[in-house]
């Protein structure tokens, strides 16, 4: 993991519950806005089903991390994971709109 993403994870570990819940709860909404570019303008097709499949994959572990908090059940090195999930992408367009999703769920979930 390289260090910036790596800092995020820490980061977000660091927070205190109720900050951390918002912020993944903010995340969960941003990444359904990631999602929509996948999708064909005025069309119900996809155009990019790949990064559709990987925005949801990163929704399935944030929305997993978000359940085990709020639970009493969490686990700080999958929540460390949760930056690298939304972070790391082979695709340039997608890393874009991830890490843009990410920096606005910081911005909304002080």
């Amino acid at each position: 993991m390289n260090r910036a993403i790596d800092a995020e994870g820490r980061w977000l570990v660091s927070l205190e519950t109720h900050s951390k819940t918002l912020f993944l709860a903010t995340l969960m909404h941003e990444l359904t806005i990631v999602g929509r570019n996948s999708y064909r303008v005025r069309s119900e097709e996809l155009e990019k089903p790949l990064q559709l499949r990987k925005v949801n994959e990163t929704q399935h572990r944030v929305a997993a991390c978000l359940r085990q908090l709020l639970s009493g059940q969490a686990n700080e090195s999958f929540q460390e994971s949760i930056a690298a999930w939304v972070l790391e992408q082979q695709d340039t367009e997608l890393q874009g709109l991830m890490s843009y999703a990410w920096s606005n769920a910081k911005t909304k979930a002080p």
